[in-house]
């Protein structure tokens, strides 16, 4: 990942400010400052599909992505996100900074200012997806795991090791599976998919789809018969196959 530089100033100069954006149709700013790089199952995934669902790079539509996933029920064992994720953020590319920082500098749009240690980010520039916020204290953002922890044991990582836990937990190989929103949705997000919850803004609701498909991809994970018809439902009520250029799956298959 490519870095910003970082001013450094005293936590107490920081100024933070939440400003509310125009409810247009959404369009992400943040993913263009990115740096990052780009079995039991039903009959949802044919051998044409198969092939796609696996070459890197693939753009696929909605509905051809989610053929990609098989559908099978979840893991009912028992779950703890300390033991099996770990409890801390880590420095994954070993550049001094933890997962949350390097999310947050990779998603603001200006350049971050950094707190007193140097190791903490202050402020910068930032589009919460989840409610269509601009954010400009970094206190005010959680790093969401867009397809939970909790839902990624349920789904396929209670069979992992523990190195791919962890690897999971702080994957910033690619610009959707950690997102720099409100603490509020977030935390009322918590552990659920799409058939228990989406963002109150409707108009982030196709890029929400889209990435929830591009993760479970990207990690190999499965897909429930619920969550796999709330999403199609969601997906159809947002109006997103409508759109001039509605968002596509991206294959991205994690090491």
């Amino acid at each position: 990942m490519s870095r910003r530089l970082l001013v450094v100033i005293p936590l107490a100069l920081v100024l933070c400010v939440a400003l509310r954006a125009p409810a247009v149709a959404h369009t992400d700013p943040a993913a263009t400052s990115r740096a990052r790089a780009v079995a039991s199952s039903v009959s949802t995934v044919n051998t044409s599909t198969t092939s796609r669902c696996l070459k890197r790079g693939a753009r696929l539509t909605f509905a051809a992505g989610l053929a990609c996933l098989k559908t099978r029920g979840e893991y009912g064992g028992t779950y703890n996100r300390s033991a099996q994720f770990g409890s801390t953020w880590i420095d994954a590319n070993g550049d001094g900074l933890n997962t949350r920082a390097d999310v947050l500098i990779a998603e603001s749009t200006i350049t971050v200012t950094m707190r007193a240690s140097g190791r903490t980010v202050g402020s910068g520039r930032w589009y919460s997806l989840y409610d269509n916020l601009w954010v400009t204290s970094a206190a005010a953002l959680d790093i969401d795991h867009l397809v939970p922890l909790a839902e990624v044991w349920r789904s396929g990582a209670s069979s992992w090791s523990s190195d791919r836990r962890l690897r999971y937990a702080n994957d910033i190989g690619v610009p959707w599976t950690l997102r720099a929103v409100s603490s509020g949705p977030n935390r009322a997000k918590g552990d659920k998919d799409p058939a228990s919850w989406m963002p109150s803004f409707q108009g982030s609701w196709c890029t929400y789809l889209v990435e929830w498909v591009d993760v479970k991809i990207r990690w190999r994970l499965a897909v429930d018969a619920t969550e796999r018809s709330a999403m199609q439902r969601e997906w159809v009520q947002a109006g997103c196959a409508q759109r001039v250029s509605a968002p596509r799956v991206t294959i991205a298959l994690a090491p």
